[in-house]
């Protein structure tokens, strides 16, 4: 009891109980992978850089959650379908694409086109999970996208008449697609720890990038 308590009185404990600060810092760590992305676009091939950071993650998580997956197997197998289809959606196919398309778009219609995420995400929930958006829902996404377009264009929305469009939007558009799919997903997976959950996804999302990889 005295174990639990106090690791739940710890930095980690307290953290676990901030949803709205681990969204935000989700979001920081987000761009800085696009920055990384951009700046190694040209230098790796987009396939190279997704299965060596995956696999990377999945090595150091491996011997924290090794006890946690025998434990949980019988769960993932029962949910095996979903699991590998969120790992080539999230882990393989996304970040893969997101790599390519930054070698060809530019940062200011990479924003532009990121803030549409929630959209993506609210369209996969309705046709898999049968969720409308809220009234409060759709006004958030509505003045997140507002947010952004003032953000990128410093006030001036006529610079949008500007804005063209290449081959690497059309894959970003594709990368956010996959992403929305892969979060309308989240809640069909199986009742798991997350260390679990997390070490699955990224060696099933790495093993299917081996093939393109090799």
């Amino acid at each position: 009891m005295t174990s639990s308590t106090s690791t739940g009185r710890g930095p980690i404990g307290w953290l676990s109980h901030q949803p709205y600060l681990l969204l935000s810092l989700t979001s920081l760590f987000w761009a800085g992978n696009s920055i990384v992305g951009r700046t190694a676009a040209g230098h790796f091939p987009p396939v190279t850089l997704s299965f060596t950071r995956w696999l990377c993650a999945f090595l150091i998580l491996l011997p924290f959650a090794w006890r946690d997956l025998r434990t949980d197997w019988p769960a993932i197998r029962a949910k095996l379908s979903i699991m590998v289809a969120m790992s080539v959606c999230g882990i393989a196919a996304f970040n893969t694409l997101l790599y390519t398309a930054r070698e060809y778009t530019t940062a200011l219609n990479a924003l532009l086109l990121q803030s549409s995420t929630p959209l993506f995400v609210a369209a996969w929930s309705l046709i898999v999970l049968r969720v409308r958006l809220t009234l409060a829902q759709a006004s958030g996404i509505l003045v997140s996208l507002i947010g952004v377009l003032v953000i990128v264009m410093h006030g001036d929305l006529t610079r949008l008449a500007s804005v063209e469009f290449n081959r690497g939007d059309m894959l970003l558009i594709l990368a956010l697609a996959i992403f929305g799919l892969y979060s309308a997903l989240v809640p069909k997976r199986p009742v798991i720890q997350q260390t679990s959950f997390l070490a699955f996804i990224f060696g099933c999302g790495t093993l299917c990038l081996v093939p393109f990889f090799v």
